[in-house]
């Protein structure tokens, strides 16, 4: 992705764009953390758990810092034929972004 500039508005604020969101998974009520190196700000975002979630029309893993998808659990979903786990996994993804 390149560079992308966005203003900042009179109270500080500033907005992702969404291609920016949506290529990072960043949902209205997440947290991000703010550190300053030098003249430098980086944004990320904070990741309680680790955990399959929805980016755009994609499932995809994603890990907290030092976790990571163990290739037991790759290859289930691998050997899933009839798509019972990635069903599982998005019904109860679409029921936690209803709560």
């Amino acid at each position: 992705m390149n560079d992308i500039l966005v203003p900042i508005d009179k109270a500080g604020r500033v907005v992702l764009p969404k291609q920016v969101r949506e290529e990072l998974a960043i949902n209205p009520g997440d947290l991000l953390k703010i550190s300053i190196h030098g003249s430098e700000v980086t944004l990320r975002p904070t990741r309680e758990a680790s955990g399959f979630i929805r980016r755009g029309h994609a499932l995809v893993f994603s890990a907290a810092e030092g976790d990571f998808l163990d290739n037991e659990t790759v290859e289930s979903v691998r050997a899933d034929e009839g798509g019972n786990l990635l069903k599982n996994l998005t019904k109860g993804l679409s029921q936690k972004g209803r709560k």
